[in-house]
């Protein structure tokens, strides 16, 4: 009896095992814009959870899906180098445990990368210290550049790379993408050129998408926001709703005409400011917050009167006041952290009384009322940043910045040329009480020319949760040529070239990863520039 019943155990057991209906087989991604992904269907006989073990020969990987995806729709499969074959081999786990593994390995060989200097940046990756970086994937979102502004503006892509530089999923579309969010679903989320906030599975389908629907544009599908502009980034709040920098145009009496003449004549003037909106993942806008109302509008910076606006669909709108670049929340205060690029200020912002609680940066020109929110630096010799981008508050405390450097003055004083300056990313240790900010680590300090980069736009910096270690984008680096010869923050005919570096915070500061794109002498015909990325820890949800 006990061995008929031992015997009916162990088959109860095999047949309460997940069970295959439809063997798995492999398909190309049917969205070209991720061509490296591939798509597995089966079918189960219950409810499962999936593995996919992925491997190339060289480098090994596993997905992990859960039960509320439906494997007859397709579960992806992302990782995969371009130019190889891959061995997939796929492994259901029910509710119990219980694992029955395919018995027929699938093999996929996927496409090379796009030919061509303006179809991909052609990357290399000059340092690569493996024991001592972040694990993950670094993913970024590479822009070219050349004479025509259409061949920029319409070319959007986001890129994931390892810790070799080798490319591991990219996703194109038809527009200039600025921000890149990786979501808490395992979507990424990105702001379009053409004021859109989209949100993309891995192999690049539209999950969902929000826009400015008085963008001048007009209508698209989506969800509409009651604003002009999605500008720059955008940041998913615990609770699941986004913000968005946005804009408002107002026009102003006796408004500056120039940043280098003080006694130029003054003007009425339509000026752009900048807008925070909270909403839902449905579009319902919750919160809102208008720069014009808390800041100094006529508190210019340099570079206000540049045409970024005019550029970008509002040919009336001569001068850009903020310009906020990024906006992220902490939830430690219940706050937003806003960047202002052409005050060279970061501004806190009280979500619930909409006041602002402190502005980090040179206070020069603030009104009294604003003057006692700010901080002072210290130690003696630190300096400001200016024309920042990223604030981001740190797992350990502190407060990291990427100081671009442009101008390092407010009109009317005399600017520092771009060979008078470097880029950095800088830490701050934030005294709320005292008000005072210390700066406690610098990414460089007078570097050589072989290290020296000028950062003319855009950057990012993000400190690594595991290591400690600190990752910087540099956004726009101006050719060194040209940069000895500039009086101001712009190109010439030459391209500009850009580089991803991975920093120690140690007392000695070490490069322990570092990926170039373009020619950092500005002799391609191409240039290539990244506006900002974040770490990926690993594929699959």
């Amino acid at each position: 009896m006990r061995l008929l019943a031992g015997l009916m155990m162990v088959a109860g057991a095999a047949w309460a095992a997940p069970r295959f209906i439809e063997e798995p087989s492999v398909a190309a991604n049917p969205n070209a814009s991720v061509p490296l992904a591939a798509v597995v269907h089966f079918a189960a006989s219950e409810a499962v959870s999936t593995l996919v073990e992925v491997s190339d020969g060289k480098n090994a990987w596993t997905l992990r899906y859960g039960p509320e995806r439906e494997a007859g729709k397709g579960l992806a499969v992302v990782g995969m180098r371009p130019g190889r074959r891959h061995e997939i081999a796929v492994t259901i786990v029910d509710a119990k445990g219980a694992k029955t593994r395919a018995v027929r390995k699938l093999e996929w060989t996927t496409p090379e990368l796009p030919k061509g200097e303006g179809e991909f940046p052609a990357m290399r990756v000059t340092v690569a210290q493996r024991g001592k970086m972040e694990p993950g994937y670094r993913l970024f979102s590479p822009r070219r550049s050349g004479r025509d502004q259409k061949f920029s503006t319409s070319f959007g892509m986001l890129c994931m790379v390892d810790g070799a530089g080798e490319v591991v999923w990219y996703y194109r579309t038809n527009s200039r993408v600025s921000d890149v969010q990786p979501m808490r679903n395992g979507n990424i989320a990105f702001v379009t050129q053409d004021y859109r906030a989209v949100e993309i599975d891995l192999l690049g389908n539209v999950v969902q998408q929000w826009y400015a629907g008085r963008r001048p544009a007009g209508k698209t599908s989506g969800a509409a926001i009651d604003t002009i502009t999605f500008h720059h980034e955008l940041d998913e709040l615990p609770n699941g709703n986004l913000v968005v920098l946005s804009s408002e145009v107002r026009e102003l009496d006796n408004y500056y005409t120039s940043e280098t003449d003080e006694k130029a004549p003054r003007q009425r003037m339509k000026v752009m400011g900048d807008v925070l909106i909270e909403f839902t993942r449905e579009g319902k806008e919750v919160w809102r917050w208008n720069a014009f109302d808390a800041l100094d509008p006529y508190r210019i910076g340099y570079e206000t009167f540049d045409g970024y606006w005019t550029r970008r669909g509002f040919p009336d709108v001569k001068a850009d006041f903020s310009h906020a670049n990024g906006v992220m929340y902490d939830a430690a205060d219940d706050s937003y952290v806003v960047n202002f690029r052409m005050l060279s200020n970061v501004v806190k912002v009280d979500r619930k009384t909409k006041e602002i609680k402190w502005i980090l940066g040179d206070p020069k020109g603030l009104k009294p009322e604003l003057q006692a929110k700010a901080f002072r630096l210290e130690p003696k010799g630190a300096r400001w940043f200016y024309h920042q981008h990223a604030p981001t508050p740190t797992p350990w405390g502190t407060f990291m910045v990427f100081d671009n450097s442009n101008y390092r003055a407010w009109p009317f004083d005399k600017p520092a040329t771009p060979g008078e300056s470097y880029s950095r990313a800088v830490e701050y240790k934030l005294d709320e009480k005292r008000r005072v900010a210390r700066e406690v680590w610098v990414s460089e300090k007078d570097p050589s020319r072989e290290e020296w980069a000028y950062s003319i736009a855009m950057g990012d910096v993000d400190p690594m949760p595991k290591t400690g270690n600190v990752l910087v984008h540099y956004g726009s680096l101006m050719p060194r040529t040209e940069a000895a010869r500039a009086s101001r923050a712009r190109l010439g005919e030459a391209m500009e070239w850009t580089r991803i570096r991975e920093y120690t915070r140690g007392k000695r500061v070490e490069v322990v990863w570092e990926l170039v794109f373009g020619e950092p002498e500005g002799k391609a015909k191409v240039g290539w520039h990244v506006y900002g990325g974040e770490l990926v820890k690993e594929f699959g949800r």
